[in-house]
């Protein structure tokens, strides 16, 4: 189920590759160089990620990505600035870094990544750990990190600091362009036009192509906000910086863990 070369990590179910992890990127400084998932496609094939798009060349696929990093920009292109309440080029882009990594045959991968600043100075070390499985008409990843830092830390977003509507940061899930006008349905069966889920708080969100063709869900280990765009471009993720920061402490951590599902055709009666 997977295999390792240098650079990656490639995920197969049967004969056909449905992803891979890139744990050694080759991206601008300028996007904030980080482990992603990309390509990503549907048991049957069907693309349903993005990299690199026009719009937002810092979008990887699926990944973590955090705008606010205490000093640091890991999320990638600039840094929105409350003061002159632009975005500007502030130099502040940071990266993370695979320190090691182990993987298994069936598709568990477990690895350290640093989070490091402009200057390379070590913000935090995360463990990750990945876990893929096969499921009825698709496949899923369980994603654990686990944040540990040398000094205090805060985490937050564009929102948190003047940009209203802006609570980004965290796992985002870059949709492909034929995801553009998606529906979006939540675990508690509420259901529309994915732009309306902007800010709504769920513990699972899923996006499925005006088509019907595909389906991309993302699932919480608790109630969370939701960024989430469709027409302006398509991508979506929780947001746990939407409308408060988080202090990670010496000796505490913080940890994250979600579940992505991806499906062919339009099954959003699942939820979780």
């Amino acid at each position: 189920m997977a295999t390792r070369d240098a650079s990656g990590v490639d995920i197969a179910l049967g004969a056909q590759r449905v992803a891979r992890y890139v744990f050694a990127p080759a991206t601008p400084a300028s996007e904030s160089p980080r482990p992603y998932l990309y390509p990503i496609t549907t048991a049957a094939g069907m693309p349903v990620a993005d990299f690199r798009p026009s719009d937002h060349s810092w979008h990887h696929g699926f990944s973590l990505a955090l705008p606010n990093a205490g000093r640091a920009n890991l999320w990638g292109g600039r840094s929105w600035d409350r003061a002159t309440g632009a975005y500007l080029d502030r130099g502040d882009n940071g990266s993370m870094r695979t320190e090691s990594i182990q993987v298994d045959a069936a598709g568990a991968i477990v690895s350290t990544v640093a989070w490091l600043d402009a200057d390379g100075e070590r913000l935090a070390t995360e463990d990750r750990a990945l876990a893929f499985a096969e499921e009825e008409r698709g496949w899923t990843l369980d994603w654990e990190s686990r944040i540990h830092v040398p000094s205090p830390l805060t985490l937050g977003s564009p929102a948190t600091n003047g940009r209203a509507g802006a609570g980004y940061g965290g796992l985002f899930f870059r949709a492909a362009p034929e995801f553009r006008g998606a529906t979006a349905t939540a675990d508690d069966g509420r259901s529309g036009p994915a732009d309306d889920f902007l800010g709504e708080r769920a513990r699972s969100l899923a996006l499925t192509r005006p088509d019907g063709a595909a389906t991309v869900r993302l699932a919480t280990a608790d109630t969370s906000s939701w960024f989430v765009r469709s027409m302006e471009y398509p991508g979506f993720g929780p947001a746990p910086f939407d409308t408060i920061e988080v202090q990670v402490k010496p000796g505490d951590g913080w940890c994250l863990r979600a579940r992505l599902v991806v499906l062919d055709g339009d099954d959003t009666r699942r939820s979780g």
